[in-house]
């Protein structure tokens, strides 16, 4: 895992200047993005509900941010008279469609966003995991493929939705990213960042970063974070984890054009950080870790000690309108709740959905 450097007491921003004169990619720095203040307005919140694995109980409910009710606590199930599949692991949304993963079976439903009915489904997916679309053309999907190998990359044209390619990256892909004309792929079977150009679907590279990363943004400035939980280890029976060989979850930053990252550790190996979300302005960061949430700023040096919240989380969202912060518990065992806090941490108030939220989409 790599570290900070002896001199991690200056501010981090100080070590992204001084980190980027290495590993400079071959691209048009113009393709970088400019900083916006674009205000995002978000009527309706979309939440992932997993359900029970094999049990083909996964659904979307709707809540309406005006009311401050559920409209709708089975959304897909309700609007196309058929279950939406087992296990929904993520939604996104590009235009005026939502494109759901539905991990154990296989596939990535298309729906509408104005009465949610099924607009076309993709099969035979390998373990499919999160989506995210770079244009009104194309979109990209991290496919596991089989536990313990290479994962892949598969690009979808958006126009005809069927996959046109597929690109080997590596060990149990998860969340992506895209900054300026670059798709960031967290590695979590790794301690890696595969790097695509979504011109060409050329990889660019790879970024070592800390182990077992999971999710990523993009800040206001182009740079991505990933939020790494660590390496879990456990013992030779499988009955405990051994706390001498897991290693601390941490936060890198791998700066526009660069091939290098800088990471913290977070103080405990007793915990996985997870969840990385960030803010309307895209300037502050959250995750859960340790029972709780935190929050820090792009520009601070150091990470907090101590939580916004003092509570566990299944799932993580935070509304890029207001900074409203969700919380969604997994039981499990019947309807779950989402509980909703001020951006200062003062709980606000919650709501019941599906089983097992996990994700949240503001539109």
């Amino acid at each position: 895992m790599k570290l900070f450097p002896t001199s991690a007491n200056l501010p981090f921003r100080v070590l992204l200047g001084s980190a980027a004169a290495l590993g400079l990619l071959s691209c048009d720095p113009s393709n970088d993005p400019e900083p916006t203040e674009t205000p995002v307005v978000t009527r309706s919140v979309f939440v992932v509900n997993e359900g029970n694995f094999r049990r083909a109980n996964a659904d979307i409910s709707l809540f309406n941010k005006a009311s401050s009710s559920v409209t709708s606590p089975t959304l897909f199930s309700t609007a196309n008279g058929r279950a939406l599949g087992d296990v929904a692991q993520s939604m996104a949304v590009q235009d005026s469609l939502g494109y759901i993963v539905v991990n154990n079976s296989n596939k990535l439903e298309v729906v509408s966003l104005a009465k949610f009915k099924s607009k076309a489904t993709i099969s035979n997916l390998q373990l499919p995991r999160y989506f995210v679309a770079v244009s009104s053309d194309k979109g990209y999907i991290t496919e596991t493929v089989a536990y313990g190998g290479a994962g892949q990359v598969s690009v979808v044209n958006l126009k005809t939705n069927q996959v046109t390619r597929t690109i080997a990256v590596g060990a149990q892909p998860e969340r992506m990213t895209v900054s300026g004309n670059r798709l960031y792929v967290t590695n979590s079977g790794e301690s890696s960042v595969t790097v695509i150009n979504t011109t060409t679907d050329a990889i660019e590279g790879t970024v070592p970063v800390g182990d077992s990363p999971g999710s990523a943004v993009t800040d206001r400035n182009g740079n991505v974070w990933v939020l790494s939980g660590g390496k879990v280890v456990y013992n030779a029976d499988y009955t405990a984890i051994d706390y001498t060989k897991t290693t601390k979850g941490s936060l890198s930053v791998i700066a526009p054009g660069q091939l290098t990252a800088q990471t913290r550790q977070v103080d405990s190996n007793t915990s996985s950080p997870g969840d990385l979300t960030i803010n309307g302005p895209k300037d502050q960061l959250y995750y859960t870790y340790r029972g709780g949430v935190y929050t820090v700023g792009i520009n601070e040096a150091q990470l907090p000690t101590t939580p916004l919240i003092r509570r566990s989380f299944y799932g993580l969202g935070v509304d890029p309108q207001d900074n409203t912060i969700y919380g969604g518990i997994g039981s499990f065992t019947a309807a779950d709740k989402v509980i909703r806090y001020r951006s200062t941490g003062a709980a606000l108030d919650s709501f019941t959905v599906g089983i097992g939220p996990s994700s949240f989409v503001f539109y």
